[in-house]
């Protein structure tokens, strides 16, 4: 997968008040900007992800500050109470100016 890919997993059906897990994945190489190189001895410069933001209908729900120190393609897990039928939102950035969007949909039954 290329770097900023990503798989976002939500129920495709919840009752209205339920409490539904929001699952991802982004596929990004997340350097540290602190290894070396193993043969050629040369930092490795600094390229990950620096925020993501979680939105419901339109609506911030979560917002994560990252750094270097998150792991390689991480996978990220949150909860989300739904009262209505929407669509969830992830957007994420890196420091290199990458910008990307997943969308899914949960329908309220």
């Amino acid at each position: 997968m290329a770097v900023g890919a990503g798989i976002l997993r939500v129920p495709k059906e919840a009752k209205k008040g339920e409490i539904v897990k929001v699952q991802m994945v982004i596929t990004h190489p997340m350097e540290p900007g602190t290894r070396k190189d193993p043969q050629t001895g040369q930092i490795i410069p600094a390229y990950h992800l620096t925020k993501l933001e979680v939105l419901f209908n339109d609506k911030t729900v979560s917002v994560v500050d990252m750094g270097g120190g998150v792991s390689a393609n991480p996978f990220i897990g949150l909860t989300l109470k739904v009262d209505e039928s929407g669509i969830v939102k992830i957007a994420y950035e890196d420091n290199k100016g990458g910008k990307w969007e997943k969308t899914a949909e949960i329908r309220v039954v």
